[in-house]
């Protein structure tokens, strides 16, 4: 398969999955997500998938300054409904 190069370096995203430490799935638990499991779960990479991969990465950094993200412990909520 190809793709563009840039895509191995954008940053990759981290968490810590206790489940998947338990079952041994992921060494320490710990799983790592890159730009190209993204696109290829979008189906594309466009702005929108890019944006929101960066804006993930960096609202992590902001939540979790000094340790890794607990996968499933993460809520994201919005002020308004869907329709506004």
């Amino acid at each position: 398969m190809t793709y563009p190069d840039f895509y191995n370096n954008v940053e990759t995203i981290k968490l810590k999955d206790s489940l998947s430490e338990f079952l041994g799935a992921f060494e320490n638990g710990i799983i790592e997500f890159t730009y190209l499991d993204i696109v290829k779960s979008a189906g594309h990479s466009c702005a929108t998938v890019a944006g929101a991969y960066l804006s993930c990465i960096k609202a992590l950094k902001f939540l979790y300054p000094k340790s890794v993200p607990v996968r499933g412990s993460i809520k994201v909520e919005f002020r308004n409904n869907e329709n506004d």
